[in-house]
């Protein structure tokens, strides 16, 4: 009874996570979507971290609303559920490290053509996560466990050399990389002669807390882990661990809608539009429909300070804009930036606040 009830508790776990990630990530698809503002490189990485996200959490609740405990075994769910896992979870974490390595690229590096990348991107997404199912599948190590269909309990070299290894390297190589964005950042925007500081500190935490978010979703696995090999089951690192590992794709979403305004006055003006035709919030709904095409203006823009110095007087650009685009920390730090993005110099205002919110 006591393993029954912990099955239940599992699978309502479950599908609280996934429908929550489902609801979050239909969002910013539907956003990505619908506001052709939003579509760039670093948009697109996220978008596509979404789809893989929603494709897995929507197999998995289907599995889990039809399927009990004692009908998947060896049977076709229990191989379809222990695919999902293994494919969906492993392209999920390949995009997340994608998405770190692409805004260290792009601020450290200054790499001026990212899009030139997403083909490698996209075949180490989903290829490596497809050799590590097909795989699994040759060995036929599926088994039930618990409330879902995984590699069995028996096989722990499989786990950890199939999805929990490169899970591991995958969580440090973004934490590390998050590391070397941050202090980078950090180190030029202190240095510079703004007088904006504290908002441009505020403007660059949104360029990593997409990996933030993952970071903090996944390390209640690690956590969990670790007592597991130290042949120690508690219940709350256990649960934790399943919650905040599904839900990645929800928390990762309402981090997308957070950081641009464009999705959450959209959002909000679809939503709010309920209300108004029974007189409710009717200005609040027209005011957010009338500027949800509006950017609002970057708070890194060129400082008195810079100007009377005779420092460059260029906009510092966010580094997730299309090809033409590229990030200028230095500006306000008198360095010079290439000449191949000399240009991005003289973009006139309007260009400038067409691109502000794409983070």
């Amino acid at each position: 009874m006591t393993i029954m009830s912990d099955i239940i508790a599992q699978r309502t776990i479950l599908l609280i996570a996934d429908f929550s990630s489902i609801i979050g990530c239909s969002l910013v698809l539907i956003g990505f979507w619908r506001l052709k503002l939003l579509r760039n490189h670093i948009t697109k990485i996220i978008s596509l971290f979404c789809a893989t996200s929603l494709f897995k959490d929507v197999i998995s609740t289907i599995i889990t609303l039809l399927y009990r405990p004692d009908q998947t075994e060896s049977g076709f769910p229990c191989y379809l559920h222990a695919i999902v896992i293994t494919f969906g979870s492993l392209a999920c974490w390949l995009w997340t490290l994608m998405l770190s390595f692409s805004i260290y690229n792009l601020i450290v590096r200054r790499e001026p053509e990212p899009e030139r990348f997403e083909k490698y991107y996209f075949c180490l997404c989903y290829g490596l996560p497809l050799i590590s199912t097909i795989v699994m599948l040759s060995t036929h190590i599926i088994q039930p466990v618990g409330g879902w269909c995984w590699i069995g309990d028996n096989y722990d070299g499989y786990r950890f050399g199939l999805f929990y290894g490169p899970f591991f390297f995958i969580w440090g190589t973004s934490a590390i990389l998050v590391g070397l964005t941050s202090k980078y950042t950090y180190s030029v925007i202190r240095s510079s002669v703004s007088d904006n500081k504290d908002k441009h500190m505020t403007y660059q935490f949104k360029l990593i807390n997409y990996i933030v978010v993952f970071l903090v979703c996944w390390v209640f696995a690690i956590v969990n882990r670790i007592l597991n090999g130290l042949n120690q089951f508690p219940t709350v690192p256990n649960v934790l661990h399943t919650y905040f590992s599904v839900s990645h794709g929800f928390y990762a979403s309402i981090t997308f809608i957070y950081n641009n305004p464009l999705m959450w006055r959209y959002f909000g003006a679809k939503f709010l539009l309920i209300f108004s035709k029974f007189g409710l919030f009717v200005h609040a709904q027209q005011r957010l429909e009338l500027n949800k095409n509006n950017n609002n203006p970057s708070p890194i823009m060129r400082s008195k300070n810079a100007l009377d110095n005779g420092a460059d007087s260029s906009v510092v650009e966010l580094p997730c804009l299309s090809k033409a685009d590229s990030l200028s920390l230095d500006a306000e730090n008198n360095i010079e930036t290439p000449k191949e993005n000399d240009n991005q110099n003289h973009y006139n205002s309007n260009n400038i606040n067409n691109k502000n919110d794409m983070i």
